[in-house]
């Protein structure tokens, strides 16, 4: 009798069937991933931002669990309840008991269902964590067969618990779900040539957030992918109101951008939303000193950031990006950023603005201060990572007349940075929009001209290099007030586009001034620079003796030092003047030095010019295949980098007068299929190749014109691995395994994957 009397007094169950798992599109490693996980762990917990897609991945993981342990599964979504009250009953339901009122504790659930063998899915724990955490503690406790599965923006904390983060989809998986979504809305939808390129683009500015890209594609009806596209631009207003056609039947919270969004909102303390607020200002990540100088003030004291981040990390507003080793910084999902700018008010994001672009300002003095020394390398990763904030807070400082002063002393301070990530167009690009907008002193213009001319003509554009370069000199000759170091680098920018220009030997006096400038002012990264440069031009001056003094000197400077980008142009230089006298080990040991530097650095113009050396050198040996492979990894670069190395003046004449006396001949069919092969090498395995002591001249087959996919394809068919096993390991259909399969039969000449497998060994061998 009192059981009937519960099962007539329960309210209704609001547990729902897992899903099926063809209904999940992408996530198939996630999937084997949490097979495994749910094996041997009783609690695991899907933890990640709004819309990534924790719901369907786990109620594939249900249903996949279900089919290979043939175990009950059983689910319940806590965002549906709107009492807590209710979330025994619900859970108690789902099993298959029911609770009369007032007998719903974590204790009368967890008693009633300890017989029970299987996997619970709790969905969105985070709507009433607490609740949620006591009823898992009770059930893991009292229940040993049952497993749980639950997906939260937060993590639930309990003892033995396993969190599994899921972060966006993949691009092939993102811009499948979208053509799916899309053609289900509109089947007469197509992912084609002409729209293909905008479905990439537009996944990749939802970031791969699978509520944001069916949102999207629901869009079909109305736009193109590029219309969709050209919509979601920086206002946060047309992004909400353009992502906000989801499902009818879907949960409030997954029915549009911004109520996933307010659904994260409601989860933060009211500090926690004032720092997220605050964060908006930072573009791809920042570190934690940062937001504590960006973002405190105005009710927010800095010594509460550190907690706060922790907070809105736990709740995934933020992500934690790290090497494991030296940095730590935070992430915020692109949607979460603009959905919090949004709250901010005009003042208060002009504020904000203010105060990242005086970090910035500071962070690129103190790279300046330090980089030329061990510290080097590190302040370049650094420069690197921050590359977005430095690029937000350079179009602040433009856009502002009292701020521009900063751009203009910011981007000459970054030379180095320019030169080494081949960047050169946009430090162009901001030296000439903060020229436009403010009246800098005379000095601080006339190094910003001298770098704008110092980059264009690095681009292959000495006439406009010479005419920025002729307002600079005309500054300066006008009595305009400058230090040394500016004068020194008028003069070195002014010897570099007269080399350009074809006249090396009448870049040697202003390269000698600069010298001298430098060392007047203690500047040594001009000074160093200004050798480089002077050693190349005594060289091409026909003065090797000379050249050489001045390159070595550089060493002698920046060696001590711990500097690395200058010196590792000196030694190539170095090397390539012991090539001309003949010392093949001196060239190869100098031209190896630099390649490692070039390496660290991530120098991809210096590495396709250590790589044409040390390709002369090959030769030279002779080593020609070698030589060919090399020179195509090199065209590889240098494509990759848009140079047209034949384009420029003295290297393209020394390039072919060192090839001819090399004996290479690049009509030749060998060296064709030699070059084209060193093109399609990875950079691992081109650093391998250059690094090499004694080249062993490889066997026919290696020429074999395989593409880098292919090879990559060979190898996991040489470990044995199946067709779909492949087809998993690189996220890749199995037909397009099957056709490169093919492809890798016919090119080699095989009948049979055994063969494929020896090959592989032999080709390993032989390097080894």
């Amino acid at each position: 009798m009192r059981h009937a009397i519960q099962q007539l007094t329960a309210p209704p169950c609001t547990a729902t069937a897992p899903s099926r798992p063809g209904e999940l599109l992408g996530r198939r490693h996630e999937l084997a991933d949490l097979r495994q996980t749910l094996g041997s762990a009783r609690l695991v917990t899907l933890t990640g931002q709004g819309g990534i897609g924790k719901t369907a991945l786990a109620r594939a993981a249900a249903a996949d669990h279900e089919r290979v342990r043939r175990e009950d599964t059983w689910a319940v979504d806590l965002a549906d309840l709107v009492d807590p009250e209710l979330l025994g009953h619900s859970v108690a339901g789902a099993l298959g008991v029911r609770l009369a009122h007032g007998s719903a504790g974590a204790g009368d659930v967890a008693h009633a269902v300890a017989d029970r063998a299987g996997l619970l899915v709790l969905d969105g724990c985070e709507a009433m964590l607490d609740e949620a955490v006591e009823l898992v503690a009770v059930l893991l406790a009292t229940a040993p067969r049952l497993r749980v599965l639950a997906t939260s923006q937060r993590q639930l904390g309990v003892t033995g618990e396993v969190v599994v983060p899921i972060g966006p989809l993949a691009d092939e998986d993102a811009q499948a779900l979208f053509v799916a979504r899309a053609s289900a809305a509109l089947p007469t939808f197509r992912l084609t040539e002409d729209n293909a390129a905008a479905v990439a683009e537009l996944c990749a500015e939802l970031e791969g957030v699978p509520l944001a890209v069916e949102l999207a594609a629901a869009r079909i009806l109305v736009l193109t992918p590029r219309g969709i596209l050209d919509r979601l631009d920086n206002s946060v207003g047309d992004r909400q109101r353009l992502l906000a056609k989801g499902a009818r039947d879907a949960p409030p919270r997954q029915r549009s951008l911004r109520a996933s969004l307010e659904a994260t909102s409601r989860l933060c303390t009211p500090d926690e939303r004032l720092l997220w607020a605050r964060l908006s200002v930072f573009t791809g990540g920042f570190p934690l000193e940062a937001a504590e100088v960006v973002c405190a003030g105005d009710g927010l004291d800095a010594v509460d950031v550190l907690d706060l981040v922790d907070g809105l990390l736990e709740k995934s507003v933020l992500t934690r990006d790290d090497d494991g080793a030296s940095y730590v910084r935070f992430r915020m999902p692109e949607s979460l950023r603009a959905y919090a700018a949004g709250e901010l008010t005009g003042d208060q994001q002009r504020d904000g603005r203010d105060r990242h672009l005086a970090w910035y300002a500071d962070l690129v003095r103190r790279a300046t201060a330090e980089s030329f020394g061990p510290g080097q390398v590190g302040w370049l990763r650094t420069l690197r990572r921050e590359h977005g904030n430095l690029r937000a807070a350079l179009r602040h400082a433009v856009g502002e007349p009292r701020r521009a002063a900063q751009a203009l002393e910011m981007v000459p301070a970054l030379e180095a940075y320019w030169a080494v990530t081949a960047q050169l167009g946009e430090a162009r690009h901001w030296l000439a929009r903060a020229m436009e907008v403010v009246e800098a002193d005379p000095g601080t213009r006339a190094r910003g001209l001298a770098t704008a001319a110092w980059a264009a003509t690095l681009q292959g554009e000495p006439d406009v290099g010479r005419s920025l370069l002729d307002e600079a000199v005309a500054l300066l000759a006008g009595g305009a007030a400058a230090d040394g170091a500016v004068r020194g680098r008028v003069l070195l920018a002014d010897a570099l586009v007269t080399t350009w220009g074809g006249s090396p030997a009448e870049a040697l006096a202003p390269l000698e001034l600069a010298v001298a400038e430098a060392r007047t002012a203690g500047d040594r990264p001009l000074e160093s620079s200004a050798l480089v440069l002077l050693g190349v031009c005594r060289g091409l001056s026909g003065d090797p003796d000379g050249a050489g003094a001045a390159l070595q000197a550089c060493v002698d400077l920046t060696g001590p030092a711990g500097e690395v980008h200058v010196r590792s142009y000196a030694l190539s230089a170095l090397g390539v003047l012991a090539l001309l006298r003949g010392d093949l080990d001196a060239a190869a040991t100098l031209e190896r030095q630099a390649l490692v530097m070039a390496t660290e650095l991530g120098d991809r113009s210096l590495t396709a010019l250590v790589l044409e050396a040390l390709a002369l050198v090959a030769a030279a040996e002779p080593h020609r295949v070698h030589a060919a492979t090399l020179l195509g990894a090199a065209g590889a670069v240098w494509r990759q980098l848009g140079v047209d190395p034949d384009a420029v003046p003295h290297l393209s004449s020394c390039r072919r007068d060192s090839e001819e006396r090399a004996g290479i001949d690049r009509g030749d069919a060998a060296f064709r299929a030699a070059f084209q092969r060193g093109a399609e090498l990875t950079d691992e395995r081109v650093l391998a190749l250059a690094l090499e002591r004694t080249p062993v001249e490889e066997a026919p087959e290696e020429q074999v014109l395989l593409t880098r996919r292919e090879l990559e394809v060979a190898d996991l068919v040489g470990a044995g691995l199946s067709n779909r096993d492949i087809a998993e390991q690189l996220v890749i259909s199995q037909r397009t395994v099957e056709s490169h399969v093919d492809h890798i039969l016919r090119k080699l000449g095989f009948g049979s994957r055994t063969q494929v497998a020896a090959w592989v060994a032999e080709r390993e061998a032989r390097r080894r």
